[in-house]
């Protein structure tokens, strides 16, 4: 949606996703992909176009983990466990075993049958009433890309990767995995034509703190890059050659908005008292021990609750007692002299045998490894 409010000034209504305000010249990301190529293939070609499939699914879960360790390292675990969906894509039996059957049926290159299979699911995601199931179709196309782009032997959205200025950017879409690794030095904010609260890329802006809109339509085919633009995250809007009187108001604006952080930033340290005299403490949750210096940038005394589940996630090893303990040892350190959350490690409950009776657990079964283990606050933070 449109609308003309000032001389040579337009605006753009999208949905607001990740707040913030900047302006700036807009780089527009088109279709620079190629087609896919249709290509029949004899029967004795079809082993080697199986393997190729088989060889592009390995490197883009490759690829994918790389991404997800990135994202791990810049903004912790929950947002990387995004990329868990992106696996499972790449694992999925029902549809590795149709792109398989489409080679072997009708004789064609493993790109074809692929973009074939993956559109036909990410068509039916996309259909649904849900709109959570919706914008899982985003994640299956983002993965679709990675896989067609390995099979062909192209490289990333490069446009990103060459960017000499800080600028907006403007497309019909951005993957979540493109979204991730955004430099925030050179990418002011973006605006999409697609999206919603609930997708993943949006969930990205959020985490990166940059400005974003999504759901404009059609302004990756209104707008030119090199354009000057104010994305307004806050109210989902988009101005196409800001006026003065824009500028002032919004530079009013983002004002007001430094001069309240401002004050919370002097009322961090300030103990939480409620109008009747009762003394809170304020305490967060957190998923990683990293996460403990935000703790203390934010204000709070302590931890609520540590999310002890991520110390075993994208890892292909269980995480070893003395690395727990490190783990909680930092926490409690970085907490110090508030005392730490009391600590529950992940254990295993002891099957139980039909007769009622506990069953004895061999030495080399492997649940011996979540047998429950309990390391003190007070030894962590000695």
């Amino acid at each position: 949606m449109s609308e003309r409010s000032r001389s040579g000034e337009k605006i753009l209504r999208g949905i607001a996703v990740s707040g913030g305000v900047c302006r700036g010249k807009i780089v527009v990301l088109g279709e620079a992909r190629d087609a896919i190529p249709h290509r029949e293939i004899s029967e004795a070609e079809v082993p080697q176009e199986i393997q190729r499939f088989e060889h592009a699914l390995l490197q883009t879960r490759q690829q994918v983990l790389e991404v997800q360790r990135k994202v791990n390292e810049a903004m912790g675990a929950k947002d990387a466990s995004i990329f868990d969906a992106h696996l499972l894509v790449l694992e999925d039996p029902t549809l590795i075993d149709e792109v398989t059957r489409v080679i072997r049926e009708q004789r064609v290159n493993a790109e074809h049958a692929f973009r074939q299979v993956a559109e036909k699911y990410a068509a039916t995601l996309s259909s649904m009433d849900d709109e959570y199931l919706r914008e899982r179709a985003a994640d299956l196309r983002d993965v679709t890309a990675r896989v067609l782009d390995n099979l062909l032997g192209r490289t990333d959205e490069t446009a990103l990767h060459k960017l000499k200025e800080s600028c907006i950017i403007i497309s019909e879409d951005l993957s979540p995995s493109t979204t991730a690794l955004l430099d925030k030095k050179m990418v002011l904010g973006f605006a999409t034509d697609i999206g919603s609260k609930t997708s993943h890329t949006a969930i990205m802006a959020r985490s990166l703190e940059i400005p974003a809109v999504v759901g404009l339509h059609d302004a990756s085919k209104q707008l030119n890059t090199g354009q000057y633009v104010l994305l307004d995250g806050f109210n989902g809007l988009l101005v196409i050659n800001p006026t003065d009187q824009t500028l002032f108001e919004y530079g009013q604006l983002v004002r007001k908005r430094v001069n309240l952080q401002e004050k919370l930033r002097d009322l961090r340290e300030e103990p939480a008292i409620t109008l009747d005299g009762a003394r809170i403490t304020l305490s967060a949750n957190i998923e990683q021990a990293a996460d403990a210096e935000h703790v203390r940038a934010c204000g709070a005394e302590g931890v609520g609750l540590f999310r002890t589940e991520y110390l075993y996630l994208n890892r292909e090893t269980l995480p070893t007692e003395e690395e727990q303990y490190q783990a909680y040892r930092q926490v409690a350190a970085a907490l110090k002299p508030n005392p730490p959350a009391g600590t529950r490690p992940l254990s295993r409950a002891t099957p139980r045998d039909p007769a009622g009776g506990s069953r004895g657990q061999h030495q080399d079964d492997v649940s011996d490894d979540f047998r429950p283990r309990r390391v003190e606050p007070g030894q962590c933070a000695a």
